[in-house]
């Protein structure tokens, strides 16, 4: 049985995972959902000191509170960005990397770069009209990018949203040893046709079948851990047996 930390991806908030993180442990997994500073629904907690380096110093400090070993990251979206930096800061403790419909950073790179220019823009102008300069609102229109239709997975996801910060976009990673690259990672892919986001994640999960990871893929919108759960479990579980 694995040791599982879960990271959720930008404006989501670790209750996202509430559907996988119970079918997880039953399965025999210890399993551990990341709180990520200021993403927690409590508007005020989000700062303009809240950057990517804030939130793996988040999942630094859940791995050494509890004191894990053998770890397997997920990470989902932007949280691949997360758990890349963890991965270079403490490579003896982490096990393998799953990255679900995630950004696979290189030493260097920052997620808002891997975005379509105009998103990246419309990001910006976003954060720029703030009285705070860098908060991106919660809404209905990350929905519609993830591609979650008006039914009950919209709803769950809607009612687990919480503001951003564009920092967190617009930091580099800094991974200079590359220890992510040398431990065992997977992709899952979320390849619903036409859903907004995908382009931003395709390139990453192309990469990942030409380098030969186990790699999977669901037919859902960005959020497949909440769209079809018990598949993301089987997915996950047979990246674990590999």
């Amino acid at each position: 049985m694995a040791t599982i930390v879960l990271v959720h991806g930008a404006w989501q908030t670790r209750a996202t995972w509430d559907l996988v993180a119970p079918r997880l442990r039953e399965a025999g997994h210890e399993v551990h959902a990341a709180a990520l500073t200021g993403l927690e629904g409590a508007t005020g907690a989000l700062t303009g000191d809240v950057t990517l380096d804030t939130h793996v110093g988040d999942v630094l400090g859940l791995i050494e509170t509890h004191g894990l070993r053998g770890v397997l990251l997920v990470g989902h979206s932007y949280a691949g960005m997360v758990i890349t930096g963890v991965a270079e800061r403490i490579p003896a403790r982490i096990s393998g990397l799953f990255y679900a419909d995630a950004f696979v950073p290189e030493d260097g790179q920052c997620a808002l770069q891997f975005l379509p220019e105009a998103l990246q823009a419309a990001f910006r102008a976003q954060a720029a009209a703030e009285p705070d300069g860098f908060r991106l609102r919660a809404g209905e229109r990350q929905l519609d990018l993830w591609g979650l239709r008006p039914g009950a997975a919209r709803a769950f996801v809607r009612a687990r949203l919480g503001d951003f910060s564009i920092r967190c976009f617009e930091q580099p990673l800094r991974a200079p040893a590359g220890n992510a690259a040398r431990l065992p990672r997977a992709y899952l892919a979320c390849v619903a046709d036409g859903y907004p986001a995908r382009a931003a994640f395709a390139r990453f999960a192309r990469r990942a079948q030409a380098d030969g990871w186990p790699y999977f893929e669901l037919p859902t919108g960005h959020d497949c851990h909440v769209e079809l759960p018990e598949e993301f479990c089987r997915c996950l579980g047979e990246a674990i047996a590999r």
